[in-house]
């Protein structure tokens, strides 16, 4: 074996802050985001926050850029105003740990972590959905931070350990597990139930269980009570860091003839500008100590503000091509079409994570109601259609049976598949549970 040195080049990104906090302010909601700039402004001198003024007259409307289709307004407006009166965001100042912080503490009490394995850790805890799963692939994880898929795993592995257990599975399968294995119920049954039974488990079939596991029907009982008794959401009790009270939209989309006009909520956002008079004194002969602490916060300063700005258009880019993509639904009231966070990350040129973290925790306004923005997506079925087509189906379905006899999950999805979703009873019993809707021996009402 001969041992030999060579040089290298190579481009490598590193883990920053600033690329840190860039993906922060992105998947932020404007709530949120307003509270972590005024944390900001604290530290940075240079930093100056102002709220718009109430009267400001709305500025002329501005057109996105021109492509085919339903054409797209934006304009930007204070939308959410609590009653007529201007609200009191500082209430949200105030609040319960929230299930990212929890998970942040813990880190931070975590000593075999270094600074750079720490870093990962927390990009993961920002990338985890409301329910505590990570929902992205992490190979496109490591591409957006450019860092292996390995070492990501290896963070992924140290985000697995904390509390709750389940926090940072890919699947309810691995959520299961990971929770199995810290109890005295991880036995080979439990395990094999787990990956290949709970469909089964879910019919409450515990012949069919007993013959795929090959015990007894009590054994298979007993496995699923053990099952059943896990936790499939381990953000369930915890803070969503907000009150629902405090819940406010990015945007109000509304109908102008035959075109649909973006309303953006700019002024939930306070103005950033740089402090004139600290700026000043940066050519000062007579300031020569503060120099370079004057720089390192202009420089974090104008970091701060492109981050503000790349959010800003990221969302209204996304939003001018949902609009644009679901154009039924917003001037003719038809169904959502299937329309994927992958297909929207393609369409934009976007890394499919990115598109995540802008829909993340981010409500828009339409027809009086204000919902969630990713409600606008959903998966394609095989035989055609969306899914959340197909849950509106199902839901009406319900709202129009007799209270006395109740349609079964068998009936409904003969109906759906008069309507053309001819979807499985298994899946029907899904969306119905995802609907929280009972099943029909609860939903019926005697008379």
């Amino acid at each position: 074996m001969v041992f030999q040195q060579r040089l290298e080049q190579a481009q490598k990104q590193i883990l920053t802050q600033a690329l840190l906090q860039s993906l922060r302010c992105l998947q932020m909601p404007s709530l949120e985001l307003r509270e972590f700039l005024q944390e900001a402004a604290l530290s940075n001198p240079l930093l100056e926050l102002e709220d718009a003024p109430q009267d400001t007259p709305r500025p002329e409307a501005l057109e996105a850029p021109p492509e085919t289709g339903v054409p797209i307004e934006r304009r930007e407006q204070l939308i959410w105003d609590g009653g007529g009166e201007a609200s009191d965001f500082t209430a949200c100042l105030s609040r319960p740990q929230s299930f990212s912080e929890y998970l942040d503490a813990q880190l931070g009490q975590s000593a075999p972590l270094d600074g750079r394995m720490l870093s990962l850790c927390r990009y993961l805890v920002g990338c985890l959905n409301s329910a505590g799963y990570l929902d992205c692939e992490l190979r496109e994880l490591a591409w957006e931070i450019d860092v292996s898929e390995a070492e990501l795993e290896q963070a992924l592995f140290a985000v697995q350990a904390l509390d709750p257990p389940g926090v940072g599975a890919r699947s309810l399968t691995e959520c299961l597990l990971l929770q199995l294995a810290q109890g005295r119920e991880f036995t080979e049954v439990n395990i094999h139930m787990i990956r290949f039974g709970l469909p089964l488990l879910a019919e409450g079939d515990y012949t069919g269980l007993a013959k795929l596991l090959g015990v007894s029907p009590a054994e298979a009982r007993r496995a699923g009570d053990a099952i059943r008794a896990l936790n499939p959401i381990p953000s369930r009790g915890f803070s969503s860091g907000r009150g629902a009270a405090l819940i406010a939209p990015e945007a109000v989309i509304r109908r102008d003839g035959g075109a649909l006009v973006i309303e953006m909520n700019e002024r939930l956002v306070p103005r950033v500008s740089l402090n004139r008079d600290y700026c000043a004194l940066m050519g000062d002969p007579g300031c020569q100590e503060a120099q370079l602490y004057l720089k390192e916060k202009l420089a974090e300063a104008k970091n701060l503000m492109n981050n503000l700005e790349n959010r800003r258009e990221t969302l209204f880019r996304l939003l001018s091509a949902l609009a644009r993509e679901q154009e039924g639904y917003f001037l003719r009231r038809e169904d959502l079409l299937p329309m994927t966070m992958e297909q929207m990350a393609q369409q934009l040129g976007l890394n499919v994570s990115t598109v995540s973290r802008a829909v993340k925790d981010k409500y828009i306004q339409f027809g009086g109601r204000v919902f969630p923005l990713r409600k606008l997506f959903s998966a394609a079925l095989p035989t055609g259609g969306s899914a959340e087509a197909a849950r509106s189906r199902l839901r009406r379905f319900v709202e129009a049976e007799a209270p006395d006899r109740p349609l079964s999950d068998e009936a409904l999805a003969q109906a759906l598949a008069g309507v053309g979703f001819p979807l499985s009873r298994r899946t029907v019993t899904k969306y119905r549970g995802e609907l929280s809707i009972p099943p029909a021996s609860q939903r019926r009402k005697r008379t």
